[in-house]
């Protein structure tokens, strides 16, 4: 099977997320694909996520980020060895574990232009690349730079492209500001519920 994972802390999982999924799917902007697997972090590498939720509170929002189930979401799957095995956040220990597990698998990558500035950054970035390809989803405001060896911009004319972000959604839920129109209904509830991220507050 052809699988691209599309990890990441999902803090929280956002109506930006859900776009990308259904454009490579309607879209059918990765060639070959099978599926993608959402690979929620059990921590993150970098120290940005300072006001990173728990582990428990993100999983359940990325599972809800997929309900109610909708046609084009057959062809996502939610993988958890990141949380289950309490990994690091370094990709490339997740690619390591996935293909041992899976070795009948082609893997690849997906993550968003605004990661390309820091990529070099990634622990061990150059053996990611020589691993799999990365393909690179735009986001509103970060260009395709730099682009590296075997990276692959996904680009088509009908392609919906936002600036949505889960730092922008917390920073806008500190200062008190609506949030509803960037979330599902499902993970909005939910953050309300338990108010996560000084909801409400």
């Amino acid at each position: 099977m052809n699988i691209t994972l599309f990890g990441g802390s999902f803090n929280p999982p956002h109506l930006g997320h859900e776009i990308v999924l259904k454009q490579i799917f309607e879209l059918k902007l990765i060639p070959n694909l099978d599926q993608i697997w959402l690979l929620p972090e059990y921590q993150h590498s970098f120290a940005k996520n300072t006001d990173l939720a728990p582990v428990t509170h993100r999983l359940a929002m990325t599972k809800l980020l997929l309900h109610p189930a909708k046609p084009w979401q057959s062809g996502v799957k939610l993988e958890t060895c990141c949380i289950d095995k309490q990994m690091s956040g370094n990709t490339i220990e997740h690619i390591s574990y996935l293909k041992n597990k899976f070795p009948r698998h082609q893997f690849s990558f997906l993550i968003g232009s605004d990661n390309l500035p820091t990529f070099s950054q990634w622990p061990q970035w150059q053996k990611l690349l020589k691993l799999m390809v990365f393909y690179i989803y735009p986001r509103q405001g970060y260009p395709f730079r730099p682009l590296y060896s075997n990276m692959k911009p996904l680009t088509h004319p009908a392609q919906i492209i936002t600036n949505i972000s889960s730092t922008m959604i917390r920073q806008r839920l500190k200062q008190g500001q609506i949030v509803e129109h960037l979330l599902t209904q499902p993970v909005f509830r939910y953050l309300k519920t338990r108010k996560l991220y000084c909801f409400g507050k």
